[in-house]
């Protein structure tokens, strides 16, 4: 029996001021941000299998007297599993009845909120291509990785290094903006496997949401958000520089009238950041959503409390089943910095 509840909880005379130092955090997803980036598609099965058509052929001159041109659609299929997901909380039954704060079991249910963050640590897996939470990572339907310079032997959609960038670096906010400006080119350059444009220039030209290491907020916010760079900056952005006048810099991205969401995060190491076309019609990721999460005790009294009359243990858990998996990845680009 493994009781994790930790001893100093349980002393006499206890205070209960700070018995919700922990709990009072519990909101710590950024599900608004992540909804913009991930589609949640329900499940019914242990895995699913995808497909679509490719890109549809375009219309060429049909010249007279002869048949009218043919071409062929090609197809993807691509499959996703579901994957159990499940966290349990012991104690001992005397323990619950010994807790001077009265907060031990209202605590342990509220770890069940937690399961929130599920669909951003998947999310975080499948953008850096970790297991931290995912057993296993899954493959773009091209076969590539969610970021690739080439898909099949071929540029990723149709263009030189596809959805990957080496990045110039996130030292100076001139280096930032140069790599953003050359993400917004390459997006102007996937084509559609048929020779024409795969993007619409109201697509690329709309919002979109930039993920960075919470390392790099400060460059970050100078570069996208400020409308003209703090004094006290030089010309490359750099601190300790020769002071300009503020008329002399400026923001091309918001000169440009650019909307730019920024998100920073922990879960990200100083260095690479990742774009996406906010408006975009089909995200890059999606969530397998097979159950929702669903709770479960076993507390002394309970018609289903067996465990706990023959160990005096008693717990809270809670079960999920749910799968992540990436979408074709034109409307994301990684900046690379490896």
């Amino acid at each position: 029996m493994s009781t994790v509840i930790a001893s100093q909880v349980l002393a006499n005379g206890l205070r209960t001021e700070f018995s919700d130092t922990y709990s009072a955090f519990q909101n710590r997803q950024s599900s608004g941000k992540l909804g913009a980036l991930m589609d949640t598609v329900g499940a019914t099965n242990r895995q699913h299998e995808f497909a679509y058509f490719e890109a549809a052929p375009h219309m060429e001159h049909w010249q007279r007297g002869n048949t009218i041109p043919t071409d062929a659609m090609g197809s993807v299929q691509f499959s996703v599993p579901v994957y159990n997901w499940a966290r349990r909380i012991p104690w001992h039954k005397d323990d619950r009845k010994d807790d001077q704060t009265q907060s031990l079991m209202q605590l342990a249910q509220m770890a069940g909120q937690s399961a929130a963050l599920l669909e951003e640590r998947m999310f975080f897996d499948l953008i850096q291509a970790s297991t931290n939470t995912l057993p296993a990572v899954p493959t773009a339907p091209d076969g590539a990785a969610m970021y690739a310079g080439t898909a099949g032997g071929a540029a990723r959609f149709g263009a030189a290094n596809g959805n990957i960038l080496t990045s110039s670096g996130v030292a100076t906010v001139h280096d930032i903006q140069a790599d953003y400006w050359s993400a917004i080119e390459q997006f102007m350059a996937f084509q559609d496997g048929k020779g024409q444009p795969l993007l619409s220039s109201e697509l690329i030209d709309g919002p979109v949401t930039i993920i960075h290491a919470a390392a790099d907020t400060e460059q970050m916010e100078i570069a996208f958000l400020q409308k003209r760079h703090a004094m006290g900056l030089d010309n490359t952005g750099a601190r300790g520089g020769t002071v300009l006048a503020a008329a002399a810099e400026t923001n091309l991205v918001h000169d440009s009238s650019r909307n730019v969401t920024l998100w920073g995060s922990s879960r990200l190491t100083t260095g690479d950041w990742f774009i996406f076309l906010t408006g975009a019609p089909k995200k890059p990721t999606f969530l397998l959503d097979r159950e929702g999460v669903q709770e479960f005790t076993s507390l002394e009294g309970d018609n289903n409390g067996d465990h706990t009359r023959d160990t005096g243990e008693e717990y809270v858990q809670w079960e999920r089943r749910a799968g992540a998996g990436i979408a074709q990845p034109f409307a994301t680009i990684k900046i690379n910095t490896t």
